[in-house]
C-alpha cells in the first residue's frame, strides 16, 4: 500500500515538473510582444529594414550566420539588457518569462 502511494505521488510530481512550464508559457503571446516591442525596429519580417532598425544597426533574424552563431542565452542577455547605444534593455519592461518566450519567436525567423 505504502509502495502504491509513493508511485502515485512521483508521478504526480512528475508530472507537475513537466506541465507546469507549458503552464506558465501558455498564458504569454510572444507574437504579440514581438509586435509590441519589437517590429519598431527589426519589422515584422525580423530582417530590420525599418527607418528606425537601420539607422540603429538592427539584427537581422532571418540571417543564417546570426542565427549560427548566437546562443539562446545570447538571445536572452541582449533583450534583457540591450545593447550599447543600439538596442535598450527590456528587463524593466517585460518579465524573465516574457523575455525567454521571445527567444522561438527570434529563432523561427530563421528557419
Amino acid at each position: 500500500m505504502i509502495t502504491r502511494i509513493l508511485i502515485i505521488i512521483f508521478l504526480q510530481a512528475l508530472i507537475g515538473y513537466f506541465m507546469a512550464p507549458k503552464t506558465f508559457a501558455d498564458g504569454i503571446d510572444a507574437q504579440e510582444l514581438f509586435k509590441k516591442h519589437c517590429v519598431i525596429c527589426h519589422g515584422e519580417d525580423g530582417k530590420g529594414k525599418t527607418d528606425l532598425g537601420e539607422g540603429l544597426g538592427a539584427r537581422d533574424f532571418t540571417d543564417k550566420e546570426f542565427q549560427d552563431s548566437i546562443t539562446d542565452e545570447k538571445i536572452l542577455e541582449q533583450i534583457e539588457n540591450g545593447t550599447e547605444e543600439k538596442m535598450f534593455p527590456f528587463k524593466d519592461k517585460l518579465t524573465a518569462e516574457e523575455i525567454k518566450a521571445m527567444v522561438p519567436v527570434i529563432r523561427a525567423f530563421g528557419g
